[in-house]
Parts: C-alpha cells; structure tokens; sequence
C-alpha cells in the first residue's frame, strides 16, 4: 500500500490565500521588524556615499513569501534627493545586508531591493492645497490640515482665537 501525501507548495501561506485568507504569516512580519530595526538604525548613522543625503525613514519592509528578498521602501526629505538616496542604498544593498545579519539573530537574511516611496510627500501636498483652498474661502482649516507647526498670531500679537475669560472657566 502506497501512501498518500498531501500536496506541497513552495510558498508558505498559500493554503489560507485559497481559502480566503489574505494573512502574512507571522514569521516573514518577524523578519520583517527585524529587517526594519537594524536597517533604520544603521541608516540613522549615514552611509560613506556622497549621494546619501537628507532624512532617510523607512517606510515599510515587505519579506517575500519564499524568502528570498525584502522590498524596502523608503522615504527621503527633501523630495528633491530621494532617487540619488535610493541609488545609494541600491549600491549598499550588500553591505548593508550584512550588517542586518550581524545586527540580528537571522542566519539568512534576504536579498534587500530598495525603492523610494513618495506617498508622504505627495499626501503633504494634497493637503497643503485643501488647506490653501479653505484659506481662499475664509474657512479656518485647522492645525491637522496644511500646518507647519509655527504659531499663528492677530496683528497685535495676541493668539488667535485666545479668549482669557474661557481660559479661566476651563481652569477653576
């Protein structure tokens, strides 16, 4: 009597896909951390290529099922130096593939593809001209919308909105 094996795959996590799953499996969102950690901190020092410049921040990192690779994305300020950051880090792929293996507990550590994700600066964007718009009409647009952090003033230096008879009640 022969015996029956159940059918293998060569990704891990297809069996709950076909079901209906849409789950990374828990491991590669581990290695993924992993990755994340050793690469922000060994970036937050700077690399020896004159194209590195700027804030580097890493966005995401995506381990493939099989393993192999990682998809690194990363975020880049100013705008205007992301692509000579990421041609720098592409050339430091190797180097920098070491150091997450020395940094980590991982004996394999898969190949790392950089690309420069931009959805930040775009989303400032959009939300710089919404609050630009709103401003056209009159209409307040909020700290959360177009704000650049700096305080806004009346002409005679008081803040706006300041109101010392509410401040009080809010405080007794």
């Amino acid at each position: 009597m022969t015996e029956r094996r159940r059918p293998t795959t060569s990704l891990p996590g297809i069996a709950g896909k076909l079901a209906g799953k849409d789950e990374t499996p828990i491991r590669l969102l581990q290695w993924a951390s992993v990755i994340r950690r050793a690469l922000q901190q060994r970036l937050s020092e700077g690399l020896a290529d004159p194209r590195f410049q700027g804030l580097v921040s890493i966005v995401s990192v995506e381990v493939s099922p099989d393993e192999q690779r990682a998809l690194v994305r990363v975020s880049v300020s100013p705008a205007d130096r992301g692509r000579l950051a990421v041609s720098a880090l592409r050339s430091a792929a190797a180097h920098l593939r070491h150091v997450v293996r020395d940094e980590s507990a991982l004996r394999h550590v898969p190949r790392l593809d950089f690309i420069l994700d931009e959805s930040g600066h775009r989303q400032m964007t959009v939300e710089q001209a919404i609050a630009e718009g709103l401003r056209r009409e009159g209409i307040d647009p909020g700290p959360d919308l177009g704000s650049d952090g700096l305080e806004v003033t009346d002409d005679d230096g008081s803040d706006e909105g300041s109101d010392d008879s509410t401040d009080q009640a809010d405080h007794t």
